[in-house]
């Protein structure tokens, strides 16, 4: 189960960094570019990050996966958010907006609509979690924050 907690934690990264370097250049271009992409474009991140949570899930209850990765994912973003506006960007104002909490709300409720919409096909598709799995998720967080952070150090616009 502590491996299964590990690759939520290590899919949440990546999707938390991927969303946000996909989002960077739009959002500076426009606030409403940015908006439209969040509202269209990540929340299939978002979906298939937890749908690979989900139909690993090394248990029998489907609903506890959902509350688990839920917990997870949320927690996560809390944390990632901070790190990012406050300490990365200097930028702790930009945080706390409404659609701030409608992104966390987003990400507590996404796990119990995959559930509910996809339940036969998690379960059809259950499989353990590999490490080649870690290893893909961890590098392209790590990546994606990577060139963030170099984005926002070099000042490169666009």
């Amino acid at each position: 189960m502590s491996k299964w907690f590990l690759y939520n934690i290590t899919l949440a990264f990546a999707v938390y960094w991927a969303s946000n370097l996909l989002l960077w250049f739009p959002w500076s271009y426009s606030t409403w570019l940015g908006i439209t992409l969040m509202l269209t474009v990540t929340p299939v991140f978002w979906a298939s990050a937890i749908f690979l949570c989900l139909k690993t899930f090394p248990g029998k209850n489907i609903w506890s996966s959902a509350i688990y990765s839920s917990i997870v994912f949320v927690l996560l973003a809390v944390v990632l958010d901070y790190f990012f506006f406050a300490i990365i960007r200097g930028a702790k104002e930009e945080l706390y907006h409404p659609t701030t909490f409608y992104g966390y709300g987003f990400v507590v409720v996404l796990p119990f609509i995959m559930t509910s919409v996809f339940k036969r096909r998690i379960i059809r598709l259950k499989k353990d979690t590999t490490s080649t799995a870690f290893i893909k998720a961890g590098a392209v967080g790590l990546f994606c924050l990577a060139v963030l952070v170099a984005i926002i150090i070099l000042k490169i616009e666009m």
